[in-house]
């Protein structure tokens, strides 16, 4: 799951700054974010640290998921030909974790059909962690809860003072959403395993999660 996670939050960024990129804002590139490399990505406590606690609180038994995150790439809004172009760069991230998690379950489908025994078998669990860690990385960043990348697409249709209110939250936006996950992560676990076993249906897989 850890694998899955470095993966999921190196392609989330990456995208993010391609897709801002091709609507105009230079920044990332600028920065040097606009790369696969995970060292221009990675943040200490966030891919390494409070991933490695969740995992090591869920193996003791007080914790049902891991999560993380990588170093924010910047971007500026006001670079971008259009302004809708906040939607697309805020979609960028999630929906690339959702195609990674297809990816790895299209491999799921071809893998099965192959007699390697065990050392296949652990491949095809591997497989399985790091299409079901993608697609909660997809679930948990819609969350409309800033800094998330939902609360940007909401924020884009907000005007005003209700705009300058929502935006207020980001400071303490992740401490609230810590909060929720650890008092209704069941919603999420239930949204994120029934996005993955419809998928790997469509695959002609049968659900597992």
């Amino acid at each position: 799951m850890l694998v899955g996670l470095i993966i999921g939050v190196i392609v989330h960024e990456y995208m993010h700054g391609y897709v801002a990129y091709r609507m105009g804002d230079t920044t990332a590139k600028r920065a040097g974010r606009l790369t696969l490399d995970p060292l221009a990505h990675i943040d200490p406590f966030g891919t390494l640290i409070l991933p490695g606690l969740l995992l090591l609180m869920s193996i003791m038994g007080y914790g049902t998921f891991i999560i993380g995150y990588a170093k924010p790439v910047p971007i500026n809004p006001f670079l971008f030909r259009k302004p809708r172009g906040i939607i697309w760069v805020s979609l960028a991230g999630p929906l690339s974790n959702l195609v990674l998690g297809m990816i790895f379950i299209g491999l799921i489908r071809i893998l099965v059909l192959i007699d390697g025994g065990a050392t296949l078998d652990r491949i095809i669990l591997t497989c399985v962690f790091i299409a079901y860690i993608n697609i909660l990385l997809c679930v948990f960043n819609l969350i409309p809860i800033p800094p998330l990348d939902g609360s940007r697409i909401v924020g884009y249709f907000l005007r005003g003072e209700v705009k300058r209110v929502y935006a207020s939250m980001e400071p303490y936006g992740f401490v609230i959403v810590i909060v929720l996950v650890m008092f209704f992560g069941f919603v999420l676990s239930s949204i994120v395993g029934g996005l993955a076993n419809l998928i790997m249906r469509l695959f002609g897989l049968s659900p597992i999660f």
